[in-house]
C-alpha cells in the first residue's frame, strides 16, 4: 500500500489490509472490467481517531485538531481508501448497526448485486480493540445477562459476492432481520427462527453431490446463550463457536462466516445473532463440495 497509507489511523490500514487480502484470493483477469461495490461494516468506527478529534475540538478554549484527525474521522474514510487503493469506482457504503452491522451490510450487497446494479461486492466487517477493556465493553453494551463470557477482541473480515456460480465456494441464501422485538429471555422465539431456518435450507441442496447429506452447523453470536444452542443441539445442528478465535466485537460474525465458508465444505449453516434491545437477524448459507 506505500506512502499513501503512511498517515492513515489503524483502523483504516486494518480495513485496507483486510479488503485487499480478500481479493487476494482471486486474479486479476476475474476483477478486471467488474462493476465492483465496497460495503464496510463497523460498529464502533475508527475510535482511536475520532475520541482525540472530539477532545480537541471540544476542549476548553478551543482546540486546533490536525488535518490527519479530521480525515480520519470521517465516517466513510476507510472504505474510501479501500475503494482508491482497489481502484473501484462503483458504489463505496460505510454501514453501522452497532452488532447488527456486518448483517446490514451484506443485506444491502446482496439487494444491489440482485438488481443488477454491480458485478461484484467486497463486504466487510472491522472494529478494533480500544483500551480499556471496561471501556470497550460498555461501548458494545455488554455484560453477565446479555452476552457470553469471552474475552474482547477485534478484526478485519471480508467476503467477495459475485454471481458466477463456477468461482463461489459457496453461497448465502438468505438474510433476514426478524420483525418482532424480543427479550433474551423468550426462548420460544429462538424455536420460531429455527423452523423458519429448517424451511429455508429445505429448499436448498441438502447433499454434496456424492449422496451425503450435508452437514448443518449453527454458528451462535455473542449474545445467544447456551440454552439456545441447546435447543439447535437437540434438534440435530452442530455448534461451530467461532468468538474464542476472534473475540468478542461488533462485527465478529463477518469473521464467522467467512471462516465457515472457507473451512467447511459440504455444509448448511446459520449465524445467528441479536441486538441487545431484542432484535434478531440470520444468515443462511451454504458451501460446496471439495
Amino acid at each position: 500500500m506505500g506512502q499513501p497509507m503512511r498517515r492513515a489511523g489503524r483502523f483504516i490500514k486494518m480495513v485496507a489490509c483486510g479488503g485487499l487480502a480478500c481479493l487476494q484470493k482471486v486474479s486479476l483477469d476475474y476483477l478486471k472490467g467488474k462493476k465492483t461495490g465496497i460495503f464496510l461494516a463497523t460498529g464502533l468506527g475508527n475510535v482511536d481517531e475520532i475520541m482525540p478529534f472530539i477532545a480537541e475540538v471540544f476542549k476548553h478554549g478551543g482546540g486546533f485538531p490536525s488535518p490527519n484527525q479530521f480525515a480520519n474521522s470521517v465516517s466513510n474514510a476507510a472504505a474510501f481508501v479501500l475503494a482508491k487503493i482497489c481502484e473501484v469506482t462503483g458504489t463505496v457504503l460505510t454501514i453501522s448497526q452497532e452488532e447488527l452491522s456486518f448483517e446490514s451490510a451484506l443485506w444491502l450487497a446482496q439487494s444491489y448485486l440482485e438488481s443488477g446494479e454491480i458485478e461484484l461486492a467486497l463486504v466487510g466487517g472491522c472494529d478494533i480493540f480500544t483500551p480499556t477493556v471496561e471501556e470497550y465493553r460498555e461501548r458494545v453494551n455488554l455484560n453477565c445477562g446479555n452476552s457470553r463470557k469471552m474475552p474482547m477482541g477485534e478484526g478485519s473480515s471480508w467476503l467477495l459476492l459475485g454471481k458466477d456460480s463456477k468461482e463461489n465456494i459457496g453461497d448465502i441464501l438468505v438474510v433476514e432481520f426478524g420483525n418482532k422485538i424480543i427479550a433474551s429471555e423468550d426462548y420460544s422465539k429462538n424455536n420460531d427462527i429455527l423452523k423458519h431456518c429448517e424451511e429455508i435450507i429445505s429448499t436448498a441442496s441438502l447433499s454434496d453431490g456424492n449422496g451425503r447429506k450435508k452437514d448443518r452447523i449453527l454458528l451462535p453470536g455473542f449474545r445467544i446463550n447456551k440454552t439456545e444452542t441447546d435447543l439447535w443441539k437437540g434438534n440435530g445442528w452442530a455448534i461451530e463457536d467461532y468468538l474464542p478465535c476472534c473475540g468478542i466485537h461488533s462485527t465478529a460474525a463477518a469473521f464467522g462466516i467467512a471462516r465457515t465458508l472457507r473451512e467447511k465444505p459440504s455444509t448448511l449453516f446459520v449465524h445467528y445473532n441479536y441486538h441487545e434491545s431484542g432484535k434478531q437477524a440470520f444468515v443462511v448459507a451454504s458451501t460446496k463440495a471439495i
